[in-house]
């Protein structure tokens, strides 16, 4: 019976993305930086993104200039679509990216979080800029009865590891990728055929939950931060279905 071994399911997933030749399969030490990042959502702010003001609360994810959620942005202007007519984002926080796509596209869209009051939040955003996205209190899919999104979106939480209160628990760690496997595990069913789900790994997330999922995965954009810190937007497509013989 062959042994499952994780550090091998890493190095096929970055092989299968095209960027085992760029950066490690490796863990990094990564404590410092992620304590300073964690510390910055801890404090109330205030963003402008495309012209939108965006509120963040106190423990809600912030869309800082440095953040995964700007990093998001950049990738979807940077594919270009001329229209995105049925958006889908999981875990949308204060909403950013939910708000962005549905300021700049003006189709439907629809934002899902497993905390009501992150939607408030997200809801107070959208109000504030003259915008009305379809807001859902869900786990992951369970909520949502749409179907045929041509865009799906999870900022995912990056860091494998064990949470050490509800900030990094609600958006910044999923130790195992737990949380990872359940958005890929679940995206058949609401993506369109031809439609594009997006979302994040890093160097430290337990991006081996990709080594065997019956979906087509391609990098979309890479960030080199320094000291072999990594991160990366990965696109997930439904496989065409075979012909009948």
């Amino acid at each position: 019976m062959a042994v499952y071994s994780t550090e091998a399911a890493r190095r096929r997933v970055l092989a299968k993305l095209g960027l085992d030749r760029l950066v490690s399969a490796d863990y990094l030490d990564i404590d410092a930086g992620h304590r300073a990042h964690a510390a910055l959502q801890r404090s109330p702010a205030t963003f402008v993104i495309d012209g939108m003001t965006i509120d963040a609360p106190a423990g809600v994810y912030h869309p800082t200039p440095e953040s995964s959620s700007l990093m998001f942005i950049r990738n979807i202007l940077a594919l270009g679509p001329r229209e995105i007519p049925r958006m889908l984002e999981i875990g949308t926080g204060c909403g950013a990216i939910a708000l962005f796509v549905a300021h700049r596209w003006k189709q439907h869209v629809v934002a899902t979080d497993i905390s009501e009051k992150t939607l408030a939040t997200a809801r107070a955003n959208a109000e504030r800029n003259g915008l009305t996205p379809r807001l859902l209190r869900s786990d992951l899919f369970a909520a949502v009865e749409e179907r045929d999104f041509n865009l799906i979106v999870f900022n995912t939480p990056l860091i494998d590891k064990q949470p050490e209160d509800d900030l990094e628990r609600d958006s910044l760690c999923d130790p195992g990728g737990r949380v990872l496997r359940g958005y890929l595990d679940g995206l058949e069913a609401v993506l369109a055929p031809d439609g594009l789900a997006l979302f994040g790994i890093c160097c430290n997330t337990a991006y081996q939950q990709l080594d065997d999922v019956a979906l087509d995965f391609k990098t979309i954009g890479l960030e080199l931060v320094g000291d072999g810190f990594w991160r990366a937007v990965v696109g997930a497509q439904r496989r065409p279905l075979k012909p009948r013989a």
